[in-house]
């Protein structure tokens, strides 16, 4: 199945009076609301729109700087599962104002994934004070009547690139094969539960094309070889390895999987990006959060 085709957007005239600010959330309007963009000549999915408004949210957070973006793409109840965020509106408030306060603060978005009312973005984030250098992020995102209502988030330091010469976000970020995106997840999950919590290595090539398999984790390479090598280093270190897969987002050829983890390094949320062609898995991205101590979490919702 070909690429959903971008449509040309509508040319915007600011109206005087109409400050820059309001403008381009006249503009992000255009995004969001399917029947106006449709008024305007134009075909645009619901998938699209909220895949285009998460955008723009963390565009006007990050790069712009407006904390008060907070109050235009979220809502109450807005449940937070980052641990190092507060619950409500008001953590996120905080955040972005956090954000703001940071002159060299930037967002760059490589992939966007939307399944129903969740969006999942693959995006880097620098000059955040709080995460000490550029970081690799996954942000989940659960809209409800066009607004934001719960966030998932794991992020881990910037690495160089990994023994392949691959880096934590280069490689494919088209969405394609949409009509493959219910197959495609039972394949992932099938795999997740097979190999990695079952611990059936033996069977690691029913899943994955071992002669094209694209790695950019940044401490393995390309390969079914070096995974199990890494799989076999990481058993070493502690003997644990305890995986519990908590939620399976997909579209086309892209399967995200979050998964609470007991590793030998402590208590994980794994962030798994796969991408899939002709039904075997051959490419993967991740990020890997450690969960701080009970005590030091930020809100009671958990990480999953």
């Amino acid at each position: 199945m070909s690429p959903r085709k971008q449509q040309p957007m509508t040319k915007l005239t600011c109206r005087p009076g109409l400050t820059r600010r309001a403008f381009s959330r006249a503009a992000v309007c255009m995004l969001i609301s399917p029947s106006l963009a449709q008024s305007q000549g134009q075909t645009m999915t619901t998938s699209d729109s909220l895949g285009a408004t998460a955008r723009q949210a963390m565009i006007d957070i990050f790069r712009k700087k407006d904390a008060t973006a907070v109050d235009w793409y979220f809502a109450e109840p807005f449940i937070q599962h980052d641990p190092n965020i507060a619950d409500g509106l008001s953590g996120m408030k905080s955040f972005a104002a956090e954000v703001a306060r940071s002159p060299a603060a930037d967002i760059t978005i490589y992939r966007t994934l939307v399944d129903g009312d969740f969006v999942l973005l693959h995006s880097r984030y620098e000059g955040v004070a709080r995460y000490a250098g550029p970081a690799i992020a996954f942000d989940l995102f659960r809209f409800k009547n066009g607004k934001i209502v719960e966030h998932w988030g794991g992020q881990e330091p910037e690495a160089p690139p990994n023994l392949s010469g691959r880096t934590q976000v280069d490689g494919p970020t088209e969405v394609r094969d949409r009509e493959q995106t219910e197959a495609n997840r039972t394949l992932v999950r099938t795999y997740r539960e097979t190999v990695m919590v079952a611990l059936r290595f033996d069977r690691i090539e029913e899943f994955i094309e071992g002669a094209h398999y694209a790695q950019h984790a940044s401490k393995i390479g390309d390969g079914i070889a070096r995974l199990r090598d890494r799989i076999a280093s990481v058993a070493k270190e502690g003997g644990k390895l305890h995986l519990i897969p908590r939620r399976f987002v997909a579209e086309g050829n892209f399967v995200l999987v979050l998964t609470e983890g007991d590793l030998p390094s402590g208590p994980t949320a794994l962030y798994d990006l796969f991408r899939v062609e002709n039904g075997k898995i051959v490419e993967h991205w991740d990020v890997l959060t450690p969960i701080p101590p009970r005590d030091r979490w930020k809100n009671a919702n958990g990480p999953f």
